[in-house]
C-alpha cells in the first residue's frame, strides 16, 4: 500500500449552528427544598470517508 505524502487524514470545517431545544421535566420536590437538575445535549455528525486504489497483479 502506498500513501502519498500529501494525503490528509483529517479536516475541520469551522462555523456555528443555532437550534432551539425544549426540555420539560416534572419532578416531585418536597416543600422548602431544592432538587439539582442536569441537562446534557449532544449533537454529532461524523463521517469517515476513505478511498484507496489497489493494484493486485
Amino acid at each position: 500500500i502506498q500513501i502519498a505524502a500529501s494525503q490528509s487524514w483529517a479536516s475541520q470545517k469551522g462555523g456555528s449552528t443555532t437550534e432551539t431545544v425544549s426540555v420539560e421535566a416534572r419532578p416531585t420536590v418536597p416543600p422548602h427544598s431544592s432538587l439539582p437538575v442536569r441537562v446534557a445535549l449532544y449533537k454529532s455528525n461524523i463521517s469517515y470517508p476513505y478511498e484507496f486504489k489497489a493494484d493486485v497483479s
